[in-house]
């Protein structure tokens, strides 16, 4: 038919060969010729010419490829919102975990700060208690002194020393006086 339309042979029917019963190349041939080519029309031209090799599925192209993933993006889409939904509640989930965790620090804390404080406050009361024994203590001491000076004969001893123990014993029965004096004075 070419060579009979332009003159001369066609150069490419190696090519025409392999491409004759593609979808693609019959698309555009129907298209030039104004009819749609189904596949039966094709089966129909393949199956009469045994000499042709058998008919090739073709690959899906580039573009072809990228439209069905796109198409099936909802579902990866979707699966990426429910991957995204998770993170999400697993990240709260961890955050009520801490929150609880730094409350329960907090009150730990607490309790342990109330028991540190008990703790100094008897140990207050320890020392208190320690001040109260040493300044019984120290009264019993001085008493007995008192008591000691009190007993002295002072009789036998140097007049310089003599004066000085009589000054002392003075001074020990005028406290005792006095402090007799106030006591009897707060009981009536």
């Amino acid at each position: 038919m070419f060579e009979g339309v332009v003159g001369y042979q066609y150069k490419f029917l190696h090519c025409w060969l392999i491409l004759r019963h593609e979808h693609k190349w019959n698309s555009w041939v129907s298209s030039l010729s104004g009819k749609v080519a189904g596949e039966d029309d094709i089966r129909a031209q393949g199956s009469n010419d045994v000499t042709l090799p058998p008919r090739m599925e073709r690959s899906v192209g580039r573009d072809r490829a990228k439209k069905m993933r796109s198409g099936s993006s909802s579902s990866s889409s979707s699966a990426c919102l429910e991957v995204l939904q998770k993170m999400s509640m697993d990240r709260i989930a961890y955050e009520e975990r801490q929150e609880a965790a730094s409350k329960e620090e907090a009150n730990d804390i607490a309790s342990r700060s109330d028991r540190k404080l008990a703790l100094q406050e008897a140990q207050l009361e320890i020392s208190r208690a320690q001040v109260r024994i040493q300044e019984e203590i120290l009264a019993l001491q001085k008493e007995d002194r008192e008591e000691r000076v009190m007993a002295l004969d002072v009789d036998k001893m140097a007049p310089w020393v003599r004066d000085y123990y009589i000054n002392k014993q003075k001074k020990i029965a005028q406290r005792s006086l006095s402090g007799d004096a106030s006591s009897g004075r707060s009981g009536q």
